[in-house]
């Protein structure tokens, strides 16, 4: 029977892994196919009746995957900006990111907005005939080829991206000169270096198990 250190090792092994797969589920850009008409909507556009609406949905949601309301301690929407997150205290919210309220609704308004574009396009004789069709290709909400959203932050008070990975900007001090940096690319290089010291912790855990 494997002793009480070992026993201790393992679960924190286990627990350790399922945390950090969590932190490294980030959603990544999905290319624009060539001729998507664009598009001038954003989640702001709707009714102010209707993003309450779905604010209490969002957060409704992200007490139910953390177990109830007491183990959601980071779990807002900001009607006003549609800012949200959820962050549960005993787990990592297993929800899939196409499957929340404001995901889905943010790309069906996306799709629609697409959609009427290429009406008007095809009215004027003018754009890609095949427009209405690129238009569903890209934008299959509810699956997980669906465009992925930038509205969730880490707080409330911030302002999302509404259209893309937001855009950092960074002073350098010597000349005083500014550079965009592209979010997304900016989490993708510093969950590169912490995957590597995960997995060199891993490593030393299991070794520890096998030679205890």
């Amino acid at each position: 029977m494997p002793s009480k250190p070992r026993i201790y090792l393992m679960y924190m092994l286990s627990v350790y892994s399922v945390s950090v797969a969590g932190q490294f589920n980030v959603s990544q850009p999905k290319p624009m196919p060539e001729g998507l008409p664009a598009i001038n909507w954003d989640i702001l556009q709707m009714d102010p009746a209707t993003r309450e609406n779905l604010c209490q949905r969002q957060t409704a949601y992200c007490a139910n995957n953390c177990g109830g309301p007491t183990e959601a301690p980071k779990n807002f929407c900001n009607v006003t900006s549609m800012a949200w997150n959820c962050g549960c205290s005993k787990k990592v919210p297993d929800f899939s990111p196409y499957l929340w309220p404001i995901v889905q609704a943010e790309c069906s308004g996306r799709s629609q907005a697409c959609q009427r574009e290429c009406n008007e396009q095809q009215q004027h004789q003018t754009g890609n005939p095949n427009c209405a069709v690129l238009c569903n290709d890209y934008y299959t909400c509810d699956s997980p080829n669906a465009p992925p959203s930038y509205l969730q932050t880490d707080s409330s008070s911030d302002t999302p991206s509404y259209n893309g990975p937001k855009k950092v900007v960074t002073t350098t001090p010597q000349n005083n000169s500014t550079k965009n940096a592209n979010q997304q690319q900016t989490q993708q290089g510093e969950g590169t270096g912490q995957v590597a010291i995960t997995w060199w912790l891993i490593f030393g855990m299991i070794s520890m198990i096998i030679f205890s």
